[in-house]
């Protein structure tokens, strides 16, 4: 199976990873933390994430040979057999947290076509066969699907957007909210510029060429700020009501018609999610286990199918805080195995060496740590 991807199929599977539902709470919260303060926040919130994406692409740079987040981090850190005991632990953990994940995926997926008259067990086992046939082929089947979604999901947002002209009808001078507010908002947007797993597939598939990671990655979180700048801005001034989850106030202040986008919205964004989670996740198990492609694709997958078939729904809220919480400490440990990273390989791929000092680093991680206390709101 091949590798390569273009800059824009690997940008795409950085949005597609990172372009989930918790877009879609944002201009609820921010109708609660104010119009200035949810600007800055945005703006911040880009400048963080951008920084530390790049500095986990730096650390893939320096370590080829290692493909994702958990072996990554143990070429930096402690090696022999301690060392591929705490990778072992490690991937376990996050392996299970993306299985919530990907139970959660299907699950929002699911939902959406039992909106248009699908049976519930039909519609979680046609989505999960869709989502799971696009990992099977690899990383190149991914890019493009991948690039043909996030262009879709583009073209789909456009069209809500001209379609809100004429229904600007509710002021934007939102006052500021109580600190709690803008905490909270601050972590959900935060949040949804995660793409942490997506970033060492991105590495690969560019082949380490570090104009083109560069390049990549800012475009892949650049697409994701436009998402949220439209979607915030469009949903606040023409929703009928600002509902917890945007798409429903907002189509309902544009006409029925925007209910079957917003459906298609929801549908993408939850597959191309699904695809980076399960392809980081075979390629953990690949890298721990060594075990054949298709047997790796077989473990990523099936469990978070079962879960869902188990349990329903219920896993939900469990899943979307496991796999928060998953994020927040890969980046809170991201700086520490940056410093260990700049001393065994004695020089930078990608960031600036302002990027990668004491100072930037003490911030980002202040930055996370408040995005895990908002996410805890």
């Amino acid at each position: 199976m091949g590798k390569k991807l273009t800059v824009w199929q690997a940008a795409c599977i950085i949005t597609g990873y990172s372009v989930g539902s918790g877009i879609m709470a944002l201009p609820y919260l921010m109708s609660n933390a104010g119009l200035l303060p949810g600007i800055v926040i945005i703006v911040l919130a880009f400048v963080f994430s951008y920084i530390m994406h790049l500095l986990l692409a730096e650390l893939a740079m320096g370590a080829r040979g290692n493909e994702q987040i958990v072996s990554i981090f143990a070429h930096y850190m402690v090696k022999g057999t301690v060392g591929k005991v705490v990778a072992a632990v490690s991937m376990v953990v996050v392996v299970l947290a993306l299985f919530f994940a990907q139970a959660g995926f299907i699950s929002g997926g699911a939902d959406v076509l039992m909106s248009a008259g699908m049976p519930e067990i039909a519609a979680i086992l046609v989505f999960y066969v869709v989502a799971a046939a696009v990992v099977f082929f690899g990383l190149k089947v991914m890019g493009v699907s991948e690039s043909v979604s996030v262009t879709v999901i583009i073209a789909v947002v456009l069209v809500l957007a001209v379609g809100s002209f004429g229904h600007f009808t509710n002021a934007l001078d939102i006052p500021v909210g109580s600190f709690t507010d803008i905490l909270a908002f601050y972590g959900m947007t935060m949040f949804a510029f995660v793409a942490f797993f997506s970033i060492p597939q991105a590495v690969v598939g560019l082949d380490y060429d570090p104009v083109r990671v560069r390049r990549a990655v800012l475009l892949g979180l650049g697409v994701n700020l436009v998402f949220i700048v439209v979607i915030v801005g469009c949903s606040l001034a023409a929703s009928a009501e600002v509902t917890e989850l945007a798409m429903l106030g907002w189509s309902a202040g544009i006409g029925p018609w925007a209910q079957v986008l917003g459906g298609v919205f929801t549908l993408l964004a939850m597959l191309t999610t699904y695809w980076s989670n399960s392809l980081a996740c075979s390629d953990m198990i690949r890298e721990q286990f060594k075990l054949n492609d298709r047997l790796c694709w077989l473990l990523a997958t099936l469990p978070s199918l079962v879960l869902v078939l188990a349990a329903g729904s219920g896993f939900l809220s469990m899943m979307r805080l496991s796999s928060g919480l998953v994020a927040i400490l890969i980046a809170i440990g991201l700086p520490i195995v940056v410093v260990r990273a700049k001393r065994m390989n004695g020089r930078l791929y990608l960031v600036r060496p302002w990027m990668a000092s004491t100072p930037v680093l003490v911030v980002l991680v202040a930055a996370f740590v408040f995005m895990a206390v908002g996410s805890m709101i």
